[in-house]
């Protein structure tokens, strides 16, 4: 796996924001864990919450966006629809979140 920047990741989530909104009803992105502190290792995967319109909020669309990010990163992604998490999930995601 290559060596992936903080940068490089919120700049491409931010080129591509329209289209994944388009494609997979994705309207909200941020990167958080390793990610988010710019401390990816060669092993590590990619945290990823985000939020999905209603209409297109389904589990096509979700795995349809995460093989996408895998694809495009070359890594792991893990990723969850930050209003579902369980309430300490998210308070603790909150702390060191980076929207895009």
């Amino acid at each position: 796996m290559p060596y992936l920047a903080k940068e490089q990741l919120v700049g491409y989530l931010k080129e591509h924001k329209q289209e994944f909104a388009d494609s997979y009803g994705v309207i909200r992105i941020g990167i958080f864990g390793s990610a988010a502190r710019d401390e990816l290792q060669e092993a590590s995967d990619i945290d990823i919450a985000i939020e999905m319109i209603p209409e297109k909020k389904n589990l096509r669309n979700f795995l349809g966006f995460k093989r996408l990010l895998e694809l495009q990163f070359g890594r792991t992604v893990d990723l969850g629809i930050e209003s579902t998490l369980k309430p300490v999930v998210r308070a603790n995601i909150r702390k060191e979140i980076v929207y895009v």
